[in-house]
């Protein structure tokens, strides 16, 4: 029975802060006035893709000196990505927060991802936010590298974006949880799991992979370029990425 009293409490302290809230991903309130706008533009130019056979999805560049000094703040610019598509000029920045002490040893850790509509004055299309918060141990929040990407899948002039980033509250070796999260326009699509780790001689741990339901109503290619990623980036070697 003592042993019970002892291990219970403990569950409930590193269960409460591993980070596992849900990421949360919002449309501003002048984006979700306009997704019937945005449908009819992917409408139309998917037809005249299809006509005229030309990509839409044009000049990728990458690197945070693409983020213009009116959308800095006090957080680190992590990455960015800037492209064009049937939206017009686009722009995703990664930024995190630097580790606050809230109280005592509780600690908290922020991710943020902004999309932003350049040629509209810079219109947020969507933004996601994640956290590790009421953390006594070691956090861990980090985008992985390399990870953030501008596709077009189905070839319908509209880009398909994602990144992968990881997160934890321990104090323990043990796999950190990871997530995908991908976006057309609107849409989003997310998996989320356990990061695979091995350790030295003493075999694997972790791995596990939940795909979203979202992924039921877009088209198949999404999910399968989606695992694909996830299994390129979920494997780490005693803290360190494994050589792709």
């Amino acid at each position: 029975m003592k042993l019970i009293f002892i291990i219970i409490p403990f569950l409930i302290i590193f269960s409460s802060c591993t980070g596992k809230d849900k990421e949360q991903t919002k449309l501003s309130e002048s984006a979700q006035s306009d997704d019937a706008s945005v449908n009819q533009k992917e409408g139309a130019l998917s037809k005249e893709n299809s006509a005229d056979d030309k990509p839409l999805v044009s000049d990728i560049q990458y690197g945070i000196t693409l983020v213009p000094e009116s959308l800095h703040n006090e957080n680190k610019i992590i990455e960015a990505v800037k492209w064009k598509d049937s939206l017009g000029v686009n722009l995703i920045v990664i930024t995190l927060s630097d580790e606050k002490t809230i109280y005592e040893d509780d600690r908290l850790k922020e991710f943020f991802v902004h999309h932003y509509l350049l040629s509209e004055n810079n219109k947020i299309l969507w933004k996601t936010y994640d956290f590790v918060k009421d953390c006594p141990f070691d956090i861990t929040l980090e985008y992985i590298d390399r990870s953030l990407s501008v596709t077009d899948l189905d070839s319908n002039g509209l880009a398909e974006t994602s990144f992968v980033y990881r997160l934890s509250c321990k104090s323990d070796v043990s796999p950190d949880d990871m997530k995908l999260i991908m976006h057309e326009g609107f849409k989003k699509y997310a998996i989320r799991g356990v990061m695979l780790l091995k350790i030295n001689n003493e075999g694997t741990f972790g791995g596990e992979m939940n795909i979203d339901v979202s992924f039921n109503k877009a088209p198949k290619v999404f999910k399968e370029y989606a695992v694909e990623k996830w299994n390129e980036f979920n494997k780490d070697f005693a803290g360190e990425m494994y050589d792709k």
